[in-house]
């Protein structure tokens, strides 16, 4: 047995021991081994309990990460949705600016301002 099943032993054989003070000494051997077999089943259960228990968390711990991978991947998958049809809005874009003609701006012309005839004063 397990270092730790002999001290979970020990310590239910102490709790059922002090109970056995009245027998003689043939029955309470016999008490002591129904006392040792029962705790060593308990011990057994203690132990697969606590395995289960562990199992558990590992499951538990495996499924949140492959809903996290899933949600990574799901928000990579928009990004690359998007990145497509930037790609695509910009090419046609290009293509629009090619087929259109060019109109070459020229700079604005200069107002030319009139000067007003003065008044001749008389």
């Amino acid at each position: 047995m397990s270092q730790a099943k002999k001290e979970l032993l020990n310590q239910i054989v102490a709790l059922m021991l002090p109970s056995l003070k009245g027998l003689t000494e043939k029955h309470a051997k016999k008490m002591l081994e129904v006392v040792e077999k029962s705790a060593s089943t308990v011990a057994k259960k203690y132990n697969k309990l606590i395995q289960d228990q562990v199992k558990e968390a590992s499951k538990a711990k495996t499924k949140a990460d492959k809903v996290a991978a899933k949600a990574v991947e799901k928000v990579s998958k928009q990004k690359e949705k998007l990145a497509k049809k930037a790609a695509a809005s910009k090419k046609v874009s290009q293509l629009m600016a090619k087929d259109s003609p060019k109109v070459v701006k020229s700079p604005p012309a200069k107002a030319v301002v009139r000067s007003r005839p003065k008044p001749v004063k008389k």
